[in-house]
């Protein structure tokens, strides 16, 4: 039987939803009842993953919050209080349980759930598709797709937060977004650090 912390590890490591169910399932059978947030990681799970009405539908409604919450501070120069109930709805539904901003042990599962999330929606910043320039025409090189990573991040989180004055609602969500960040740059920069530095 592989040991827990390393069937946990391998499981916020997973980027592949099926991957990373068989990893859960391993893990919550091995674990009995010594993890009190065992049922709270598989909520997480099915709440990202599964779609009641159709469940053989593919989605992953992190990395829609994601796209969402850019699509919402773009949209938010011009009477941003009207978006405050849709962010807030957003981070509940992400959260799922209130224990999250009293029990550690779910602060940090839900942290790694939105890590893991992070590090799939970095590999799509990889890609050719990823801030095209000139109408879509022209890819841009490396270090245009690094920096508008950056910009990105900040703007689905600390921006989004800031503008909308929702800092203490959205301080979970933020800090595991950019811990995800600093873990996926080489230099080690920090969001808010390389978001300054690209400004």
């Amino acid at each position: 039987m592989a040991d827990l912390n390393d069937l946990l590890e391998s499981y916020y490591e997973e980027i592949d939803p099926a991957k990373r169910r068989n990893i859960l399932d391993e893990y919550i059978a091995a674990a009995g009842g010594s993890d009190p947030a065992a049922s709270y990681r598989k909520a997480l799970y099915e709440y990202r993953y599964v779609d009641p009405a159709d469940p053989q539908k593919k989605l992953d409604r992190v990395m829609l919050a994601f796209l969402d919450f850019l699509y919402l501070y773009r949209s938010s120069r011009v009477l941003p209080g009207r978006y405050v109930k849709e962010v807030q709805a957003t981070i509940k539904a992400l959260e799922l349980d209130e224990k999250v901003h009293a029990d550690p042990l779910f602060a940090e599962a839900f942290g790694m759930e939105i890590r893991n999330a992070a590090r799939r929606y970095f590999e799509t910043c990889k890609t050719d598709g990823y801030h095209r320039k000139f109408f879509g025409i022209t890819a841009s090189k490396p270090e245009e797709k690094e920096k508008q990573r950056c910009i990105d991040v900040w703007r689905m989180s600390y921006g989004l937060a800031e503008r909308l004055g929702l800092e203490e609602e959205m301080d979970l969500f933020c800090r595991a977004l950019s811990e995800a960040y600093r873990l996926s740059r080489v230099d080690g920069l920090t969001l808010t650090e390389a978001y300054r530095s690209y400004k």
